[in-house]
């Protein structure tokens, strides 16, 4: 078959360089779909970026081409796509079910809007975007980096049963709360630790010590805290150096550190919510939760309304770390069935067969 006269261009515009979840995923994606079709990639940092130079001369130079410019970064920036050539799509992620004013306008003026997960499509449409022109074009995984057979870090003791968290201090993620739901479970016999990483993400404020002093723990000295790490590949043995992976989190726009804790074979302990819905399956132990107002003004609505996300259970948490605990063979067993699913279903590879076959069915008219 011959190929087409004007074959499809992609322009790509989003945070490359980092180790946060829109860094990876960006770079994840690109990777994977310049495998697949020709891709230009437009770096930026926060805010600033050769954008308009970049967007000027893809249109002069490559006007025989069918082109699509995807925007990956936080809704309230996508005015990068303005002027762009070809079709312009929006591609993000969120965590209410009411999404930020700033993110309104510039997300109605993308001529697409991608999210990862059937939950987030669903939460933009409920926020007035016609859900005929939102797709859902999944996040993913490395399977060559994040592997049950990673070595792991011997930065830890390789005695006691280790809980991993990863997450930003926040309300969002459910820090304060995971550690005291440990600290009340775990008595004086319990051979166990909780491992954290990932704390100061986005927090040079944090004071962690007076977080830490507040929540009056009986074992402060059970808490093994990570510090920030140079590359992102890091994490893949501190993974493997642990047995088991919790993640209350309140809400999700997908859930990184949830799907490569899966990857790496941990069994992972996930409230039963939001973007992790899309990929855990029946693997993991889901955390019974209740839908509440939210109550922490991490973003602005002019009319107050901040959506709603989950309260795990926190009762049932703890039933489940505790269940986990005393039975690591059975989780380990569960774990690596997880691992295989995560790594089969959800590579950065058959993410970007998604996004291309999204692509081409909308350039290609097919």
């Amino acid at each position: 078959m011959a190929a087409p006269a004007n074959p499809l261009l992609i322009h790509a515009i989003g945070w490359f360089d980092g180790r946060y979840g829109y860094n990876v995923h960006t770079r994840g994606l690109f990777d994977a779909l310049s495998r697949r079709l020709p891709v230009l990639a437009t770096p930026i940092h926060l805010r600033s970026g050769p954008v308009d130079e970049d967007k000027a001369a893809v249109a002069a130079h490559f006007a025989d081409r069918r082109i699509a410019t995807i925007a990956l970064i936080y809704g309230s920036l996508m005015s990068v796509l303005d002027g762009a050539a070809g079709t312009r799509i929006a591609y993000t992620v969120w965590e209410s079910t009411r999404l930020p004013d700033a993110w309104m306008a510039p997300l109605a003026a993308a001529d697409r809007i991608w999210t990862a997960t059937a939950w987030g499509k669903r939460v933009f449409a409920g926020n007035g975007f016609d859900p005929a022109r939102i797709d859902v074009v999944p996040e993913g995984v490395d399977p060559a980096v994040f592997h049950p057979d990673v070595a792991p870090t011997g930065a830890f003791p390789r005695g006691p049963f280790k809980f991993l968290a990863i997450g930003r201090w926040e309300r969002r993620k459910g820090m304060a709360e995971l550690v005291q739901a440990f600290d009340r479970e775990f008595g004086d016999r319990d051979d166990v630790v909780l491992v954290l990483a990932g704390l100061y993400a986005g927090r040079r404020d944090l004071d962690l010590g007076a977080e830490l002093r507040a929540l009056g723990l009986r074992r402060p000295d059970r808490l093994k805290i990570v510090p920030p790490v140079d590359t992102h590949r890091t994490f893949a043995g501190i993974y493997t150096a642990c047995d088991a992976f919790l993640a209350p989190s309140r809400a999700e726009g997908w859930g990184l550190p949830v799907i490569e804790a899966m990857a790496c074979g941990l069994p992972a302990i996930v409230t039963g919510y939001s973007g992790p819905t899309e990929f855990i399956d029946r693997h993991a132990w889901r955390i019974d939760h209740r839908l509440v107002a939210i109550d922490d003004p991490f973003f602005e609505r002019a009319d107050g309304d901040l959506g709603m996300w989950a309260e795990p259970d926190w009762e049932h948490f703890r039933h489940l770390m505790r269940e986990v605990f005393e039975r690591p063979e059975r989780a380990r067993e569960r774990g690596l069935a997880g691992s295989a699913h995560v790594r089969e279903r959800y590579s950065w590879d058959r993410a970007a067969a998604v996004a291309e076959d999204r692509l081409r069915r909308l350039l290609d008219g097919g």
